[in-house]
């Protein structure tokens, strides 16, 4: 075979080597005779494995991460070695070795994973250079003194082989190795005078081999010993290309512009050919331009870049993330919803890690309680009674359901703690996720990347230490180093009538066209850069380095060389994409000097267009001009359905639904008539919310726990702070585990301090007020007859109370538990007689037989705001504001009327948009500022309370559904 090898031709496909020789034999004759007509293009990583199966040395493929792992463990060794050496000698009197001398070994004992990656990133580049470590009696620079020692140490090999002198191997081969075994095996067989077989009959070289670095030379010497012919191709086309450059503004007028071209009809080639071949370099990635082919009925690109935030390259991570404790619940959802894989058919839900059954259930119990507590023991026992009482039909998958939530619970109740991360423990949990990845893989696809990732860190894990446990950011970064990046399920090959390339050097237009996507700033690999006297020390020892601005150039007249044999360049420049302007390519700029052009001479999208015509590069499409639509000035406030809606009238309802109700009607029938509501992993309490409902499980136990049935209700004796403290402990596992997590102690103990001092505050209140506690979260469930224009409707009117007491007369009192940062917002709704909630539990109590509160005696209502451990009431015992008593039965019975007026709206067909019917009649836009926005609100407030309603306002564009109500997004 022919080869063409070329510094940078590494990942260059061979199809087009071939396709070029198959094209040269059929027009000058027999292969072999034409010089210029290569079976396959490789670069040193390709040439270097072709050898490797010629002469026998091939190997599994090794991972990075493990050759880290066996480096740093390397190093570990080292290290006490030379400890066990100094302490030694310090014992019997002599000198004792300095453990400084070891240049890593400071940097090791704060980050040994990075250390151990950069020590081997040295020792590669010295071996592939072609240095030989010389004895310890030689002087090195520190960090070549460090690689020398680690050298010595290792023997290289695959591991459960041995290397010379019988000792196991310790360090998995790298390229550097491999380069370095095949030139030993060349020179052994050219001392023995053996020739062997190595089916190469010539190379032809993009450089000479004397501009190569490191061994390279030395190894196109010992081919051409072998009998293997080598050439020179020659500088190839000095004349630049034809060029037209195209400057868009954006990534989408770019991915048109590009689009165009390749979907117009070619013209006329500049060269006379009849035949003229279409490359594409795509530089930058193509998701949008290929959106734009297949708009146009074209095949995609499929040149979508990797990324480390694909699905199944966080499947690893996110599942260690929740096996360490403090369990994060927020990351313990996401891997419970985590879809890894497309449904079996067009329509089905994703497939998930975790069963759907057990995604439901431990979701919605997450939703309830925020940690593992009982709501998440109650799901588990749900999913226990489904496994046991399932059909025989379904008996199996039930019962692999159950196993998988069980697998979870193991996973949650007993995490590896943060300070003990031992790698056969880490190993241990791998063992669920291994199970769960092939349990869903169908044999193929992103999954089995998932399988490998786990793989490698098995086999990572097993090369540490097992008694040294490994830090959090160790852990993730040897994660990282395992999973590499996710292929795009977008970068996917079509069929299409041009290549497609990544990078300049691996294009062979071969005199034909090329589409240029994206020219940015020439991304160039980074050489080791040593110090001067590292450099001496190298050389000295057999290493042949190049200057970085040598080895630099090898790659730009690579790129240059094969931009230079199109006869024709059109560079689309996308501007900016993804927020940033791009970096300028000094390829595209040498292109435009050498043209006599500059970056004013380029294009702009409109100066293709001539009347109805589009042109580009002899390339023509008629355009046709859309008529030009005004969009509408006038904001939606409604939306009609053109029938009735009876059936969207409930059956049951809370306060929470009516005030929905009252906020918006559009709202409540998205989330309480047609069920549209946040998925759960987007549900779960957090903030204000979740440390309202851990502090009101506070005030229940404290309530529960000092009950006295003998006196009616709890003790009027306050808890002991201390207590208070410890209940609040117990419970923060339960509700709110993200207070535990690394970070959040401040918070924590702010949160904490404050829940003590607010409930002691409430209970000596109430205690100073003759108040008893008589139930805490009571719930009640109460028939409502609402008189609407079709007739009577009867709904359950259902909650519970936050917190009852009584007096010693027996007359009831309501007090509801807020967690607000406002200090104001419920002292103004209860003196303006719009704390509607309130006048609801009145309500509950009014109609409770058993209550001695009625329609003439209402219950004594207020609110208790537990972060500011103040009340808000008209008893002057508990509140010193002298505030007037709540009319809870004129609040109750706007709040009826309202309910009454917006569903009899909804029944005929119309549903308002509230939130927008109230920006129209404030005046003010959506994104007004929120002093002004109160200032207005207020006045409607007002004005609605002057005519004897009410208005209630949460504004939609702070929750779930600010697009769905127009407040976002597009019209």
């Amino acid at each position: 075979m022919e080869i063409e090898f070329g510094w940078t031709a590494d990942g260059a496909d061979w199809a087009s080597a071939s396709a070029h020789r198959a094209r040269s034999t059929s027009t000058d004759g027999p292969a072999g005779e034409n010089d210029a007509a290569p079976d396959a293009r490789l670069g040193p990583r390709g040439l270097v494995a072709l050898l490797q199966g010629r002469l026998a040395l091939t190997h599994p493929p090794v991972e990075q991460a493990v050759r880290i792992a066996q480096t740093m463990r390397l190093i570990g060794e080292i290290i006490a070695e030379r400890e066990g050496a100094g302490a030694g000698a310090g014992q019997r009197g002599g000198p004792r070795s300095n453990p400084e001398e070891f240049w890593p070994e400071h940097s090791f004992a704060v980050d040994p994973w990075s250390t151990a990656a950069h020590l081997l990133r040295l020792r590669d580049a010295s071996i592939e250079a072609g240095w030989n470590a010389p004895d310890p009696v030689h002087r090195l620079p520190a960090r070549l003194a460090a690689v020398r020692d680690l050298e010595h140490r290792a023997v290289v090999g695959m591991p459960g082989t041995s290397g010379d002198g019988g000792l196991p191997a310790s360090l998995s081969p790298g390229p550097a190795d491999d380069l370095r075994d095949v030139i030993a095996t060349l020179v052994e067989l050219d001392s023995l005078g053996v020739t062997w077989p190595l089916g190469i009959d010539a190379i032809t070289l993009a450089e000479y081999p004397t501009a190569l670095p490191g061994l390279w030379p030395r190894l196109f010497e010992l081919l051409d010993a072998a009998g293997v012919r080598l050439r020179h191709a020659g500088t190839g086309p000095q004349h630049a290309p034809d060029l037209e450059v195209v400057q868009c503004l954006d990534e989408w007028s770019a991915a048109d512009v590009a689009a165009r071209f390749l979907s117009a009809p070619a013209g006329p080639d500049p060269t006379g050919s009849d035949q003229v071949p279409l490359s594409v370099l795509a530089t930058t990635d193509t998701t949008v331009l290929d959106r734009a082919l297949h708009r146009r009925g074209m095949p995609a690109l499929g040149a979508v870049e990797p990324s480390t935030d694909r699905a199944h390259h966080q499947v690893l991570g996110l599942f260690l993330d929740v096996a360490t404790a403090p369990v994060d619940v927020h990351q313990l959802a996401a891997l419970l919803d985590l879809r890894v894989l497309p449904g079996m058919h067009r329509d089905d839900e994703p497939i998930g890690l975790v069963p759907a059954p057990v995604r439901r259930e431990l979701l919605r119990a997450l939703t309830r309680e925020p940690g593992i507590g009982p709501a998440w023991r109650e799901a588990l026992a749900r999913l226990e009674e489904k496994s046991a009482s399932a059909p025989a039909e379904s008996r199996d998958r039930e019962r692999r359901a159950l196993e998988a939530a069980r697998g979870i619970d193991r996973l949650v109740r007993d995490p590896l703690p943060a300070d003990g991360l031992l790698p056969g423990a880490i190993a241990g949990r791998l063992d669920l996720l291994t199970e769960r990845l092939r349990a869903v893989a169908r044999g193929e696809g992103d999954l089995l990347a998932s399988l490998a990732q786990v793989t490698a860190l098995r086999e990572v894990l097993g090369m540490l230490g097992p008694g040294a446990p490994l830090s959090r950011r160790t852990l993730q970064q040897v994660i990282d180093a395992c999973g590499g990046a996710g292929r795009s399920p977008l970068a996917r090959a079509e069929v299409a009538p041009w290549a497609v390339t990544t990078r300049p050097a691996q294009l062979h237009a071969e005199g034909g066209t090329v589409l240029w996507w994206g020219p940015a700033e020439d991304a160039l690999p980074s050489p080791m850069l040593w110090d001067p006297d590292e450099v001496q020390t190298l050389e000295e020892f057999g290493a042949r380095l190049l200057p970085p601005a040598q080895e630099s150039a090898l790659h730009v007249g690579a790129a240059l060389r094969a931009l230079r044999g199109a006869s024709r360049l059109i560079a689309v420049l996308p501007g900016r994409r993804l927020e940033k302007e791009p970096t300028p390519s000094g390829l595209l700029t040498h292109l435009e000097s050498a043209a006599g052009r500059s970056a004013k001479d380029r294009l702009s999208p409109a100066q293709l267009i001539d009347g109805t015509t589009w042109s580009l590069a002899g390339r023509s499409l008629p355009l046709r001009t859309p008529d030009l639509q005004e969009p509408s000035s006038q904001q939606l406030t409604s939306r009609s359905a053109g029938h009735r809606l009876d059936h969207l009238l409930p059956e049951r309802m809370s306060f929470t639904q009516a005030q929905a109700l009252l906020e918006c009607p559009h709202r409540w029938a998205l989330e309480y008539a047609l069920g549209i509501r946040p998925a759960q992993v987007a549900s779960l309490p957090t903030g204000p919310r979740m440390i309202g409902t851990l502090v009101h499980a506070v005030v229940e136990t404290l309530v529960d726990e000092r009950t006295d049935p003998g006196l009616g209700g709890a003790s009027l004796e306050p808890p002991d702070p201390r207590r208070i403290g410890e209940v609040f402990d117990a419970l923060v596992p339960q509700l709110a585990s993200e207070l535990d997590l690394p970070g959040r102690a401040f918070e924590r103990t702010e949160v904490r301090d404050r829940a003590v001092r607010s409930l002691r505050e409430l209970f000596a209140g109430l205690a100073d007020a003759g108040l008893r506690v008589t139930g805490t979260e009571s719930e009640f469930s109460r028939p409502l007859t609402l008189r609407l224009a079709g007739g009577p409707h009867e709904v359950v009117f259902g909650g519970s109370r936050d917190l009852d007491a009584q007096d010693a007369d027996g007359r009831p009192t309501v007090i509801d538990l807020k967690w607000s940062f406002s200090r104001t917002r419920y002292g103004d709704l209860f003196d303006t007689g719009e704390a509607i909630q309130l006048a609801s539990y009145a309500w509950s109590l009014a109609e409770d037989p058993d209550s001695p509160a009625d329609a003439d005696h209402p219950a004594d209502v207020g609110y208790f705001l537990l972060r500011n451990g103040e009340f808000v009431s008209a008893n002057r015992s508990l509140d010193a504001h002298r505030r007037t008593p709540m009319d809870v039965d004129d609040a109750w019975r706007r709040l009826v009327e309202g309910v009454q007026q917006r569903l009899d709206e909804i029944a005929g067909g119309t549903v308002a948009l509230g939130c927008q019917q109230l920006l129209e009649a404030a005046g003010i836009p959506a994104d007004a500022e929120y002093r002004p926005r109160q200032k207005v609100v207020a006045a409607q407030r007002d004005l609605a309370r002057a005519e004897g309603g009410i208005l209630v306002e949460d504004h939609c564009a702070r929750g779930d559904y600010a697009q769905l109500c127009l407040l976002t997004g597009g019209k």
